[in-house]
This record gives C-alpha cells, structure tokens and sequence, in this order.
C-alpha cells in the first residue's frame, strides 16, 4: 500500500487549517485602549439629553485572544463594564438591580459585533431592550454603528471615536 498519497493529503489538509488559522487571527484587529468620542465625526443625533441611541464619552478595552473587557463611562451615565468571551458565548453583564442584561461578541473578519440584551420591569409592565453594535477600527479611529430594538421599533446611529492611548 502506497502511503505517500494520504500522508500529503494530511500534509495539505494540516496546513490549509494553519494557514486559515493565522489568516483569521491577523484579520482581529486590536482595540486595546483609551477611545474618546468624538462628537464632530459622529452621527447629529447622538448628544444631548434626546438621543435615541446612547454612546460612552469614553471607552477603556482591554483585549485578550479570548476576552474583550469594555469599560464605558458617560457625564449622564453610570460606568458600565463588561468582559465578552469572543467566541460568541453568551455573558451576563453587571446590571443596577431590578435589571438583567446580557451579551455576546465575536470577531466576524476584522468587524467586531457585540449584541446584547437588557430587560427590566416598570409600573408600565416588561421591557425588553436589543442592543446591536457593530465596531471596525482603521488607524487610531473606531467607528461604532449602534442599533437599539425597543417594542418592535430600531434606531440606528454612528459614533466615532478616537484612540487616546
């Protein structure tokens, strides 16, 4: 029996996964950093006490092969952090109490997508809030397209953010 055949089949097949592996892992961009928002580049309707889609004044990431931990913190809002596991497993995220939330992230190419879900009750009965962000980096820019799913309705919106540090 000839065992050259299989053991290049093999060979191929191994380095076809190696090569598609490190093409993967090249394409993750690294967030790591201090991000400021900057208000200028961004979409109109994203300040001010009337936003439909709220965004962090800053944003602190901490990136691991595995983990993105994101720390947000806003003149209006309380700091919020959360640590994504980035094979796309769903987390719990810290929450005040009375709300439950919970997100997912994974790497799509160089795209980072981080959906998430919260929800609460009120005197006016449950509410459900979706989450849909979708991040792409070029330079020291981040780019962060927002989609907020409330009673069937969306609103979507585009921050900029610059990296600090």
């Amino acid at each position: 029996m000839n065992r050259k055949p299989l053991r290049a089949t093999i060979l191929f097949a191994a380095l076809t996964f190696v090569s598609a592996s490190a093409a993967f892992a090249q394409s993750m961009p690294n967030l790591s950093g201090t991000w400021l928002l900057n208000f200028d580049k961004s979409g109109e309707r994203i300040a001010g006490n009337g936003a439909d889609v709220p965004f962090p004044s800053q944003m602190v990431i901490a990136q691991s092969p595995t983990e993105l931990t994101v720390e947000r913190t806003s003149v209006r809002q309380d700091p919020f952090k959360a640590v994504f596991k980035l094979d796309g497993s769903r987390v719990n995220v810290a929450a005040p109490e009375g709300i439950t939330e919970t997100g997912e992230a994974k790497f799509d190419g160089a795209t980072l997508v981080i959906t998430s879900r919260r929800s609460f009750s009120s005197p006016a009965g449950d509410t459900v809030i979706e989450f849909r962000e979708v991040w792409t980096v070029k330079g020291n820019e981040l780019t962060v397209l927002k989609t907020v799913t409330q009673d069937g309705s969306s609103d979507t919106e585009t921050a900029i953010y610059d990296k600090k540090s």
